[in-house]
């Protein structure tokens, strides 16, 4: 090949890549525009998040998505309308980071002091522990593997009984709190989306608002508990659905600070 079919097979690919992104990430796209009601479509839609969404509680800051119309589409494929709200705290939030870093030096500190205390006690059970481990080693040596497994058994017994000695399940623990306390409502998100309407039963128990058909499934996150509730508001072939998620208080402050009727009304 020469110089100049390298150059031109080059120029080529460029084209390709700039005219066609998706194709890089989503196999075959064909870019196509997007047609005069799809604009329309998004307008109205970005229109009445905009409208109805939950603003930034007071010291937390929000962040859209979804509100810019892509440039281009592929071409079998349909718009997408779907637009989301992140909340992050920011009020307080660098002083809940220092009470942490103080919490963990505290914890390693009595940490520390417990070890020390109790060094002897775990160096005996260290010995137990060796005197143990050669007795597993002659069994399998004799092939009396039926004698491994009640030593290990009694192996994984002593080393319980250092770890509680020396503090580290206390630590554990104790750092397991001092995380859950630090993250607990500091985030949270608000989606509006539209989907063709599904037919089977949806999960999660009922979730009372005052618009739409709303469930809520409960889980933990972090050590904290969290929601996630969803609701749904009919039409047809598209329906509107509203995503929720984060602090179970927080989440039921944003659901009730959602214009639900006007979502409701939309067509």
């Amino acid at each position: 090949m020469t110089a100049r079919s390298l150059i031109a097979a080059a120029v080529t690919v460029l084209a390709q890549v700039v005219l066609c992104p998706a194709s890089l990430a989503d196999g075959d796209c064909t870019p196509r525009p997007v047609m005069a009601s799809e604009k329309k479509l998004h307008a109205d839609a970005s229109a009445l998040f905009v409208r109805v969404a939950p603003k930034a509680p007071d010291g937390w800051k929000a962040s859209d998505s979804g509100t810019t119309l892509p440039a281009t589409l592929c071409f079998g494929s349909n718009l997408r309308r779907s637009f989301s709200r992140t909340f992050e705290l920011e009020q307080g939030r660098s002083e809940r980071d220092d009470q942490a870093q103080k919490a963990y030096a505290d914890m390693m500190e009595q940490q520390r002091a417990k070890a020390a205390a109790n060094q002897a006690s775990a160096d005996a059970i260290d010995a137990k522990i060796k005197a143990l481990t050669l007795k597993a080693q002659a069994a399998a040596t004799a092939q009396k593997f039926d004698q491994i497994e009640p030593i290990n058994v009694q192996i994984d017994a002593l080393m319980k009984q250092k770890m509680a000695l020396l503090g580290m399940d206390d630590a554990a623990a104790q750092s397991d709190r001092i995380d859950a306390a630090a993250s607990r409502d500091t985030r949270a998100t608000f989606a509006l989306y539209f989907e063709a309407p599904k037919n089977e039963t949806s999960d999660g128990v009922p979730y009372r608002t005052a618009a739409g058909k709303a469930r809520m499934n409960a889980y933990e996150s972090g050590g904290n508990p969290a929601h996630l509730v969803f609701i749904e508001f009919g039409g047809s072939p598209e329906q509107a659905v509203v995503r929720v998620e984060g602090d179970p208080a927080r989440v039921r402050a944003l659901v009730e600070a959602t214009d639900l009727k006007s979502i409701a009304a939309f067509r």
